[in-house]
């Protein structure tokens, strides 16, 4: 039953994986709604999407959420809309007009930033001239040396199909990183590539038999998906002599000089079967085929930048790949974070983000990792000699909080004003040389450079964090939390720390509850199995609670959750809201419950605002594909499970035994 998603802690985003998130993965972009958040009596609690015809004791979900349930209109077109994120998406436009609004002069860095954005809110022909000369180029390719060719011409740009070679820490060595090669694209839903292909100016008929091979090959190479993230199969270092006897057909000395690897370096491979089938798929395609097949890859990998009509069928597929393609402004902002995240960013933190606020924000952080540092002794479930190793991870865990002191380099590659898509490509250049030459590099597991998959596309963490986000980093032991999430809605500086511990606590503490989980990595981040078997099972016995509690929740009726599917994810919000509520405990000790000028008190606030961060309306069909799909549980029980195994919450609210929100003492799960 136990498992840690390795994958998605080594890469960071436990979500696409974002643990503070509630929106569907099947969803677009929440639409915006316009309601005024009402706070007028002081306390940080949204008086508009309180519904007081439901008492708190019963279903605190609804009673903190009904008055904005009621009025939110998810559609069809438009089947999430959260409270939470609405207001983040308004305030970060806002502070995105601020820092463009700033002069330029003696701020370089600013004027490429501005520039990049106006490119793309301009437009311009000539993308669609630049698009046309690469789809040229494919279709130029005939023979198995020219596509060999191409596919390393395309690797410049970031598009890597079969294939990726990149940086990453070495598993022998975590001092330096390694040369690591791993699996290209393996995305291709038939209708989308069918419909991409037509748009890109195939006939019908063309466009059917290369759809056919996209999807052949995609297929073939599907079986060794997640190699890369198995611990156990994904360590094989090869040598250049090596990688020529698996895939021959790939002409590896060019490939390593293209990448800047010595040909007497090693490299691991996270899938030698993935080269075995990569190698079958070269020689036995025909060079249709294969074109077909980069043809694809490029189109998809660049569907964020791609100009009119080449990325209209990229607006509606599955969110993990979706692009914003109906709001010009949001759609540009996130190719800008695409492709100069770093300056944006640094912009973002120091002219709107601030140094208070991080300040502020990591000592909240401090303070919750304390509290779990010191709760563990009481974790019984576990031996001494797995508390003893847990608790000394989590002392060492570096905690990323909103922006480095030290930011990675970036390009002084030229920008046009309207040449948007020529923009893109140069920065995707200096981008992919950058992940080539880490490479052999010395490591420092503070620094920010390690890769994330948030949702608007793949990237350092040090150029992604104008997008609110959370996440474990295992093989560096840190905890990263973006500047964007140190503002409004989520965190305010000088707001009560009851508002604070609730949002961004809560999700710091949810994430940190993740590292405690992730007992294969040490205190460096190195492979090390801090429990003992006897620990595991112990482990699977006290989760069980928490299991069976999600079994018995129907979101819908007759629609049951799986309490095993969402296991690691129910019980990190579990134990991040007792967590963040027991660090604000020892902060304000007995004013906790101590009712102020206000009519409530910091407790009542607290859960009122951890509550309202959940406020999301869906359709139908969209919850339902929540419960499927989603690791996370849909927000109703985010909020009403980690609440009603809280005695806190029923003393804060004077519930009763008996109602809803209360379970009884033999019912109360807690793992963390």
């Amino acid at each position: 039953m136990r498992r840690v998603k390795l994958g998605l802690l080594i890469t960071g985003l436990v979500g696409l994986a974002l643990a503070h998130l509630v929106v569907a993965r099947d969803a677009p972009a929440p639409h915006s709604v316009n309601l005024p958040t009402l706070e007028a009596a002081g306390d940080g609690i949204n008086r508009q999407a309180v519904d007081m015809s439901v008492a708190a004791c019963d279903d605190f979900y609804q009673h903190a959420c009904g008055g904005f349930l009621a009025t939110a209109k998810p559609t069809d077109a438009h089947p999430v809309v959260s409270l939470a994120d609405d207001q983040f998406n308004a305030d970060l436009e806002r502070s995105l007009r601020q820092i463009f609004a700033r002069p330029t002069s003696g701020n370089h860095e600013l004027a490429r930033l501005r520039t990049f954005y106006e490119s793309c809110r301009n437009g311009d022909s000539s993308d669609a001239v630049t698009v046309r000369r690469w789809l040229a180029k494919i279709d130029a390719a005939h023979s198995p040396r020219e596509i060999q060719s191409l596919m390393r011409e395309l690797s410049v740009i970031g598009v890597n199909p079969f294939i990726n070679y990149g940086g990453q820490p070495d598993r022998k060595n975590w001092k330096r990183y390694r040369g690591e090669i791993h699996n290209g694209n393996l995305w291709a839903e038939p209708t989308t590539v069918n419909r991409s292909f037509v748009l890109a100016g195939l006939s019908a008929e063309d466009a059917r038999r290369d759809t056919k091979a996209v999807v052949d090959i995609n297929k073939a190479l599907q079986a060794h998906r997640g190699d890369r993230y198995n611990a156990a199969t994904g360590e094989n270092v090869r040598s250049l002599a090596q990688l020529e006897q698996i895939a021959p057909a790939i002409e590896w000395r060019s490939y390593f000089a293209l990448v800047g690897a010595p040909t007497k370096s090693r490299v691991n491979v996270t899938s030698p079967a993935y080269l075995e089938d990569v190698q079958q798929q070269l020689i036995q395609r025909s060079p249709v085929e294969l074109r077909a097949y980069l043809r694809w890859v490029f189109l998809f990998s660049l569907r964020g930048e791609l100009p009119a009509p080449y990325n209209q069928e990229f607006g509606a597929v599955s969110p993990n790949v979706r692009v914003a393609l109906d709001d010009v402004q949001r759609r540009c902002r996130e190719a800008t974070i695409r492709a100069m995240g770093v300056e944006f960013s640094r912009q973002y933190a120091h002219h709107i983000l601030g140094w208070k606020s991080r300040d502020v924000a990591r000592r909240i952080a401090e303070s919750i990792k304390h509290q779990i540092v010191e709760t563990i002794a009481n974790d019984q479930w576990l031996s001494r000699s797995a508390r003893q190793a847990t608790a000394d991870k989590l002392r060492h865990t570096d905690l990323k909080i909103g922006f480095p002191d030290r930011w990675p380099a970036v390009g002084s590659y030229p920008i046009s004003t309207v040449r948007f898509f020529d923009n893109v490509l140069s920065a995707r250049r200096f981008e992919q040389r950058r992940e080539w030459g880490r490479a052999l590099q010395v490591r420092d597991r503070k620094d920010w450079e390690m890769k994330i998959q948030p949702w608007v596309g793949e990237g350092m963490a040090a150029a992604r964090l104008v997008l609110p986000n959370g996440f474990p980093e295992a093989l560096s032991n840190s905890l990263i939390m973006t500047a964007a999430f140190l503002s409004p809605p989520r965190f305010d500086v000088n707001a009560p720390p009851e508002l604070n511990y609730a949002t961004f606590g809560a999700t710091f503490a949810h994430e940190f509850v993740h590292v405690a989980e992730a007992h294969m990595f040490g205190p460096d981040g190195n492979d090390t199995e801090l429990w003992r078997p006897s620990d595991l099972k112990a482990a699977d016995e006290q989760g069980q609670c928490v299991i069976r509690q999600a079994d018995a929740y129907q979101p819908l009726p007759g629609v049951k959750m799986s309490g095993q599917y969402q296991f690691g994810e129910n019980v990190a919000d579990y134990g991040g809201l007792r967590l963040a509520y027991g660090a604000l405990a020892v902060k304000l000790r007995t004013s906790l419950n101590h009712r102020d000028a206000t009519g409530t008190t910091p407790a009542q606030r607290f859960f009122y605002r951890f509550a309202q961060r959940q406020c999301t309306a869906q359709t139908e069909r969209s919850l339902r594909q929540t419960v499927a799909a989603d690791r996370h549980a849909p927000p109703s029980f985010r909020v009403n499970g980690p609440l009603s195994n809280l005695p806190a919450f029923a003393q804060a609210f004077n519930c009763k035994p008996g109602a809803h929100m209360v379970r009884p003492k033999t019912g109360v799960c807690r793992v963390w």
